[in-house]
């Protein structure tokens, strides 16, 4: 319905019919001087389907209601027509055929197959029936003639059922399916998806109302001179009594027309479909309504003002419904991956500073305390408080970098990696008072700089547990690569590790972690000593 020479179904009938018997009647006025050609009753009988067809024509023009309500009685009509033509009319004048040709197309665009085939069925029979009685009138009646001609309607019949069964296949959308498909921006795809569907079908005004399944409010949305506002509707005003199909209205005459499940049309009340609070808020005059429902949520989409509204738009409401119905639950998808996102980062990131800050404190607190004992017994601590400065100083210059490279998210190199342990460890050593010895023999090559952060974190964590929950006085750390994976090695000469609360040695925090990195971890423990290994994906977290 994109303008130009694409009309409502109602109006192309209405034109067919219009020319057909203005090129009936021209045809009987050249035949004027062979009366015995052009019978009297012939040519008032042409006159008056002109006047018919043109009184039709100016009542449907810019009424789908008229067109719909007048619709069977028309039908009725061209097929007495195409009865009398036949009994009437011979020769090239007779247009039998096309008349023939308009009556199945006109059903099977408006109603249908089963339409198609009753008129099929009805025709052939009067066309049949007429035949017998010219050919008991004429002598000079043509039976092989009759007989093609029978043949060539019940063939066309054949074939015209057939696109009245699959008619509905080429429905589609102007300009295809594309237009509702695309960025929302803002992340509220009321609005975009609104005026996308108006766009596809030229509509001046529109309304979208939603109301997702777990929140009791409801969004609504009203663009109308290409301006928006979002009033407020209460969610009783949404009640779910719009139906599952399209369906056009006119709320003036409370009157209104869908299709049935056998794509039939059939006369509705809107009012009784349409919420009164929700008409009022959102203006409501004439136009298409347009039921969405998917997982998610429902609503319903309102486009008034619509280019030559008329029947055919209830087909394509079908198509435009599902897609702004499937966009809302892939908006409503991407905002729970979203949330679930954010909730991953915001654990990732405690983790992160649990192992780093607050394990950070920990040691300095654990160090402050040693010193407090030995400043108790006269000894000079000045220079351990030096050293713990220097240590804090270090700290800060490692949350400064772990905030960059969230930040950044680039890639460093393995030598790298294994120089920023290596100073790690001998920095745990002091905040522990432990002698903390790191080695590796990772390969060249480059890791993401989430993995570089994972790994500083295991180790911090690692050498933190060994300390408080094992009592070690020695951790030996080893980065390695052994395939696709980076792994580190810890051993420790303290106790084994106590037993959780689920019955089991492994260290809770490393465990979650560790699976968080996607990652494997081992512990083993003999000959006085523990070792814990961990596994990682050089490629970085797995999804």
């Amino acid at each position: 319905m994109t303008g130009g020479l694409r009309l409502p179904t109602r109006r192309v009938i209405a034109l067919g019919r219009l020319m057909l018997a203005g090129l009936f009647l021209l045809a009987l006025c050249m035949e004027i001087g062979r009366p015995d050609q052009v019978p009297a009753e012939t040519l008032i009988l042409a006159t008056a389907y002109l006047f018919f067809s043109t009184a039709l024509l100016l009542a449907t023009w810019n009424d789908w209601w008229a067109d719909a309500r007048l619709a069977g009685a028309a039908h009725a009509l061209d097929i007495a027509m195409f009865t009398l033509m036949v009994l009437l009319t011979q020769g090239y004048t007779s247009p039998f055929f096309t008349f023939f040709m308009f009556l199945l197309l006109s059903a099977a665009i408006r109603w249908g197959w089963r339409a198609t085939a009753l008129t099929a069925i009805l025709v052939s029979v009067l066309y049949l029936a007429a035949g017998m009685l010219v050919g008991n009138r004429y002598a000079q009646f043509d039976l092989q003639h009759f007989v093609v001609r029978t043949g060539h309607l019940v063939i066309l019949s054949l074939i015209l059922i057939w696109f009245g069964m699959n008619q509905w296949r080429s429905r589609s959308i102007p300009g295809g399916g594309e237009l509702l498909i695309g960025d929302t921006g803002s992340g509220a795809p009321a609005e975009p998806s609104l005026r996308a569907a108006m766009a596809a079908l030229q509509a001046s005004a529109g309304a979208f109302v939603w109301r997702e399944r777990r929140q009791a409010r409801v969004t609504a949305v009203v663009v109308r001179d290409d301006l928006a506002e979002t009033p407020a509707i209460e969610e009783a005003a949404l009640d779910g009594r719009a139906g599952a199909a399209p369906f056009l209205y006119d709320l003036g005459n409370d009157r209104g027309l869908m299709r049935d499940a056998d794509h039939n049309l059939q006369a509705v009340a809107p009012r009784s479909l349409i919420p009164e609070p929700a008409a009022t808020a959102l203006h409501l005059g004439e136009g298409l309504a347009i039921p969405l429902r998917s997982e998610s949520g429902d609503g319903a989409l309102f486009l008034e003002g619509v280019r030559n509204l008329s029947t055919d738009h209830l087909d394509i409401a079908q198509q435009i419904g599902a897609e702004v119905a499937a966009r809302m639950q892939r908006e409503a998808l991407l905002r729970a991956a979203e949330e679930g996102a954010a909730s991953r980062s915001r654990l990732a990131l405690a983790r992160d500073l649990h192992d780093s800050v607050v394990q950070f404190l920990a040691g300095a607190a654990f160090r402050l305390e040693a010193m407090r004992r030995s400043a108790a017994g006269g000894a000079d601590v000045a220079p351990e408080l030096d050293e713990l400065k220097q240590l804090m100083l270090h700290e800060q210059g490692e949350l400064r970098a772990f905030v960059a490279a969230l930040r950044s998210g680039s890639q460093i190199a393995l030598d790298d990696m294994a120089k920023d342990l290596r100073v790690l460890a001998d920095r745990l050593s002091k905040q522990w008072s432990i002698d903390c010895a790191f080695d590796s023999d990772a390969s060249a090559g480059k890791v993401p700089t989430r993995l570089h952060l994972d790994a500083q974190q295991l180790v911090r964590e690692a050498v933190a547990n060994a300390v408080r929950h094992a009592g070690a006085k020695s951790v030996s750390i080893r980065l390695g690569t052994a395939g696709d994976e980076l792994r580190l090695d810890f051993i420790n000469d303290g106790a084994a590790y106590p037993r959780t609360k689920q019955g089991g040695r492994m260290p809770q925090s490393l465990q979650e972690r560790v699976a968080e990195a996607g990652g494997a971890l081992d512990l083993s423990r003999g000959m006085g000593v523990t070792k814990l290994s961990i596994s990682l994906p050089l490629a970085g977290r797995r999804r």
